[in-house]
């Protein structure tokens, strides 16, 4: 196939350099050539010579001002590299290939350098110039665009030609503006030759010499990257083709799934940096602080929608459809299923996995210099997976990347060890988190999972509007997991089977039981078909079955196992066989199946869908066990063993020195959950429930993560005593600081959590703008929107019943403007009397102040006051609180109309400063009349914006 591509390429090639030679009115007459070829010849010799010679100027500007005299200009490379840089042999000899040297041992202002190899010397030569970001990326684009036409012929209509000449010039305007800037030099006329150069290109007839540049391209795909190129990218394209299938549980819906293909149903997904959105088609253009940086790494919790998002990449680069713009100039994107590797090595990766056809064109010594050449792309999937072997390949990946990128996915506990990875082969890095879908891209994925699932327009509508309904009406505990592509997509195909199951799912484990018990009726359904055998038994032998297939799935988790190996299969079959069942269709009923033909036969090779399912099994025979071995209250091996695994760390692995993953440390927190889940769900012994809250107590010593504490009571199904024992989960000293968008989302886990459980956060801070409608960043692109505020109130009911949390509130737009008639005064009565309020700042009316009676320690409150009958209640409730409020900073906000002598005393009045504004000479004497009415002390007196003449300036 291979040698075919090769001759064809060679075929169109020369029958076109021999078409471009005849006059321009025979040109549309020859056969199998056309304007599209006319084009690609203009923008292959414009991104070729004219680049070419543009980098050649700029890298003899950076060649002379780095520390080379007038003297040196006709020096070679060679002779820079040893006596201006003083290289050895050796370091020489590393750095360029021979074909490389002898051309760097020519004179440099005669030789003639392709793109390539001058973008390989600038990098090579002026490490220590410290090139701006913006001069390197312009660097980039120049060589990407120059091995894109080299090994591969575009189609170019007239108006894409006139787009890729203009991107063109922008980026020779960027490298040249670039060094302009670094070097202080004046660039304008070097960029009006090149800039007038191209548009001559463009505007030029085809003539003779349009064949040479077909030479170069032949020339190009002999040398050492254009042959890994042309051979790599063919091998890859069919093997991602492979790999194109988003179809979790395939079974479930028979032929209609296979429809569900990545191009088919991908929907973007919700992915944030810190404060701001990232759109999935800008992952790769995304900057951290103006640099592009080398590593991306993408966290989130199983099943929402990581690997997804890299078949999706894999698709968009194979099939060149221009969803991800970046990854045209992408050479080479090689992508690493982290679960499945076997070996520790990158080389030996891509001869034995990925690249076998193409490798075997390259001595090995060849083959990583090569990719180094090259613009490569490693999307690398399921760090959180990764075992010993992996970790050496991911780290020699890190080590080789250069100027290349990658993208690595992972669940949020093990992103640090991957950045400390990359500062080590000093990478710069970004972590980005994927949320799952927003609330318009749920929408839309479950419109295409539909469209999808039911070829039937009319039915299909129907079915969508019936499911959303249901969404909208019913209770559900799943709460934001149903923004998780996998999470939806398994509850739109048991919605389609038997609505009436979803009733009972109020948890991931509910979910999951169902779904595998439907699967089993299906699957007795068939069996009855071909055995005599009784329902009820085929029932008891399908349910012992899968505990082996749990029992599996939790061995080769404790092993760091994720592919289903041949005597793992041959074992399930064995136990099929022993039931009477058939293997074939046992297994293809809870696992993907791919048949292979070979001399032999049809070959069967199964796998676990996701690593969720895996995690649901191995708890399901654990919680059986659990059960069957209790004996008393504090002995249950199984769960020891458990627990004792997840504390485990990996040992420095061979020469690296591998600072361990966190992987160990989290792998098991699924399963415990996932345990917790089958426990309460099936109703067992409140005393093995106990038994393992214990368990987990111990283990955990109170350094749980708030998601997961609400995880444990959620898959619980809000059983008493998981949530009694939760609280002591959590650090003893957390505090919670409650921000705008944690007011907007009524799922939030520590909200849930306080209504739901005991959970009690050291302290509580919230200190916001205003309180009713906030700002928050809008789930797509950079801009802010308001939102109301559901959950305030509640939070602060729930602190009103825990006493012994201290609540810090401060809502500053009350406080500060003036005429407002806006209060603070619902917050702070829902909060008290029995909460324990230790910071305030609002403004009051009458049922505000009088709350504040209640208080134990306020160290500092910000009151503003409007109503005068709220002054005299304030004075109270200062007498009542006996001094608890330490320091009071009042904002009279009262109109000069009211009497001064109608005002309070504040005689146990705390600290007192007051803040008066716009007060002019002619109120000044009301102003003093008020404060001295209110008290004899201040600690300060702050009259805002206002304007008095000087005493002895009015004749005082």
């Amino acid at each position: 196939m291979l040698k075919f591509v090769m001759e064809r390429t060679w075929a169109v090639s020369s029958n076109l350099m021999m078409v471009m030679m005849l006059p321009a009115t025979c040109h549309n007459s020859h056969a199998g050539y056309n304007n599209h070829d006319i084009n690609f010849g203009r923008f292959f010799k414009a991104a070729t010579q004219t680049s070419k010679r543009l980098l050649k100027e700029v890298f003899l500007m950076m060649l002379y001002r780095s520390h080379v005299s007038s003297a040196k200009h006709s020096m070679t490379v060679a002779e820079y590299c040893f006596n201006i840089l003083s290289w050895s042999n050796r370091k020489y000899r590393n750095s360029f290939n021979a074909e490389e040297r002898a051309l760097l041992e020519k004179p440099v202002t005669s030789t003639d350098f392709d793109v390539s190899l001058l973008t390989k010397m600038i990098h090579k030569l002026f490490t220590d110039m410290h090139l701006p970001e913006s001069f390197l990326r312009a660097l980039r684009d120049l060589k990407n665009v120059r091995n894109r036409v080299c090994h591969e012929h575009l189609v170019l209509d007239h108006a894409q030609l006139r787009d890729s000449f203009d991107d063109l010039k922008l980026t020779f305007q960027n490298i040249l503006k670039g060094a302009a800037d670094f070097f202080s030099a004046d660039t304008d006329n070097l960029l009006n030759v090149f800039h007038h150069e191209v548009e001559e290109i463009l505007a030029s007839p085809v003539t003779a010499e349009a064949s040479q540049y077909f030479e170069k391209v032949e020339e190009f795909r002999r040398y050492l990257v254009g042959k890994f190129i042309t051979y790599g990218r063919q091998e890859l394209m069919t093997h991602y083709s492979k790999l194109k299938i988003l179809n979790p549980f395939p079974w479930l819906s028979g032929e209609r799934f296979q429809e569900m293909l990545v191009d088919k149903i991908f929907t973007p997904l919700h992915i944030i940096e810190q404060s701001r959105n990232i759109e999935v088609f800008s992952l790769l253009t995304t900057e951290d602080k103006g640099v592009l940086p080398s590593v991306l790494v993408l966290s989130g919790i199983a099943g929402c929608g990581k690997t997804s998002l890299c078949r999706y990449f894999l698709h968009d680069w194979r099939t060149s459809s221009g969803g991800i713009a970046t990854l045209r100039s992408v050479d080479i994107l090689i992508h690493i299923e982290v679960r499945s590797v076997t070996c520790s090595s990158l080389v030996s990766y891509l001869q034995k996995t990925l690249l076998l056809e193409t490798c075997r064109h390259f001595e090995e010594k060849d083959i990583i210099k090569t990719l180094q050449e090259m613009n490569v792309l490693y999307i690398i999937d399921g760090m959180d997976e990764a075992m010993s072997d992996s970790l050496q390949l991911v780290h020699e990946v890190l080590s080789v990347l250069g100027t290349s990128r990658a993208i690595i996915t992972t669940r949020p506990e093990c992103t640090s060890t991957i950045t400390q990875a990359s500062e080590r082969y000093h990478l710069t890095s970004l972590e980005l988190s994927i949320q799952g879908f927003s609330d318009e891209a749920m929408l839309t994925f479950t419109s295409l999972v539909f469209r999808a699932l039911e070829p039937n327009e009319e039915q299909r509508r129907q079915q969508k509007r019936e499911f959303l309904s249901f969404l909208k009406n019913a209770f559900l505990g799943l709460g934001d997991f149903l923004k998780l592509p996998l999470t939806l997509v398994l509850f739109i195909s048991l919605w389609k089977e038997d609505r009436s199951r979803l009733s009972h799912v109020t948890s991931v484990t509910r979910l999951y039981f169902e779904i595998f018990s439907m699967c089993t009726m299906k699957l007795i359904s068939r069996l009855q078909a071909h055995t005599s055998l009784h329902h009820l038994d085929l029932e008891t032998s399908v349910e012992e079955w899968l505990l082996s297939l749990g029992e599996q799935a939790y061995s080769m988790l404790e092993n760091g196992e994720y592919v289903i190996n041949d005597k793992r299969r041959k074992l399930l079959m064995s136990l099929c066989a022993a039931r009477q069942l058939d293997g074939i269709q046992v297994l293809s009923a809870f696992l993907t199946c791919e048949v292979k033909e070979n001399f032999r036969g049809n070959q069967y090779f199964f796998s676990f869908i996701h690593k969720s399912q895996m995690d649901y099994l191995a708890a399901m025979f654990l919680s059986h066990k659990l059960t069957v071995e209790f004996q008393s209250l504090r002995q249950i091996p199984v769960l020891d063993t458990v627990l004792k695994a997840r504390r485990k760390k990996l040992l420095a692995i061979g020469p690296l020195l591998i600072t361990p993953f966190s992987t160990e440390m989290n792998k098991w927190d699924n399963i415990v959950k996932f345990i917790i889940g089958h426990l309460c769900t099936n109703n067992s012994s409140e005393l093995v429930i106990l038994e393992v809250m214990e368990k987990l107590l111990a283990t955990h010593s109170h350094n749980y993560q708030i998601s997961s504490v609400w995880l444990l009571v959620q898959e619980s199904g809000f059983h008493p005593l998981v949530c009694d024992k939760v609280d002591s989960l959590v650090k003893e000293e957390y505090i919670w600081q409650v921000t705008n968008e944690h007011l907007c989302d009524p799922s939030h886990p520590t909200v849930l959590l306080l209504q739901h459980t005991n959970f009690m956060p050291k302290e509580v801070i919230i200190k916001l703008d205003t309180c009713h409608e906030v700002t928050v960043l809008a789930q797509r692109g950079y801009f802010k929107r308001k939102r109301r505020s559901v959950n305030l109130v509640p939070i602060l009911a729930c602190l009103s019943r825990r006493p012994s949390v201290k609540v810090y509130l401060r809502i500053q737009e009350h406080y500060y403007s003036w005429g407002s008639p806006a209060t603070t005064d619902d917050l702070l009565t829902t909060l008290l009397p029995t909460g324990n309020l230790t910071s305030f700042m609002g403004h009051l009316g009458v049922a505000g102040v009088a709350a504040l009676a209640s208080v134990r320690e306020v160290r500092e409150a910000y009151i503003r006051v409007s109503d005068p009958a709220a002054l005299h209640v304030l004075s109270d409730s200062l007498s009542a609180a006996g001094g608890k409020i330490i320091s009071l900073n009042l904002r009279l906000d009262i109109p000069s109309s009211v009497s001064p002598s109608s005002l309070p005393k504040f005689s146990h009045s705390p600290k007192l400063h007051v803040t008066m504004m716009e007060v002019d000479d002619e109120h000044a004497i009301w102003a003093g009349e008020v404060l001295a009415q209110m008290s004899h002390s201040y600690v300060e007196v702050d009259l805002v914006a206002s304007s008095l003449t000087p005493p002895e300036e009015r004749g005082f």
